[in-house]
């Protein structure tokens, strides 16, 4: 009782309406899962993963042969030479791998326009940033200058002297502690 036997209920189930690509069976706690994956006779993908069950796996597995092809819209067509499904396979083979192929160039080409516009919108906001870093360098220069201008004022009308007390460091008593 391997997996060939689920590949064989799953195929008589299907009647060549269905080729399985793989199969495989994982356990969850007691409980088995059945993963299914293939196409339809008309080349349409399916993947199917089973919710946990606990039982005979050749009847789930016929069981979601019908499924699959009931949620496809088709019955099967009992078939007795699988001629058909073979003169497909490769035709359907070389047709979904162009269209996944297709599919990711497709995809490859809208990250490269995404990541071409944020490189954009960086560009931009960089330089806009050192502009502002340009403006803001030119105020601390300012405010640095009218440091100097204010130290050199200040020593004018001092007379060289020490710094003029200011409120809070004036010696006359105002209540404050002594020294």
């Amino acid at each position: 009782m391997g997996m060939e036997s689920v590949r064989i209920a799953f195929g008589a189930a299907a009647a060549g309406a269905l080729r399985l690509e793989h199969a495989g069976l994982a356990y969850q706690g007691g409980q088995q899962v059945l993963s299914l994956t293939g196409w339809h006779a008309d080349g349409t993908p399916f993947a199917l993963v089973t919710a946990p069950f606990a039982g005979d796996v050749q009847a789930r597995a016929r069981r979601a042969a019908r499924d699959i092809i009931a949620a496809h819209g088709s019955a099967p067509t009992p078939s007795l030479s699988p001629t058909p499904i073979d003169s497909l396979r490769s035709t359907a083979n070389m047709s979904q791998k162009g269209s996944g192929l297709a599919r990711l160039m497709g995809g490859l080409r809208n990250l490269d326009a995404s990541a071409d516009a944020l490189a954009t919108r960086l560009e931009t906001a960089m330089a806009s940033l050192q502009g502002e870093m340009a403006t803001t360098a030119q105020i601390v220069g300012n405010v640095e200058s009218s440091v100097n201008d204010l130290r050199t004022v200040n020593a004018l009308y001092s007379n060289g002297g020490p710094p003029l007390p200011t409120s809070g460091g004036s010696s006359a008593g105002s209540g404050g502690s002594p020294s």
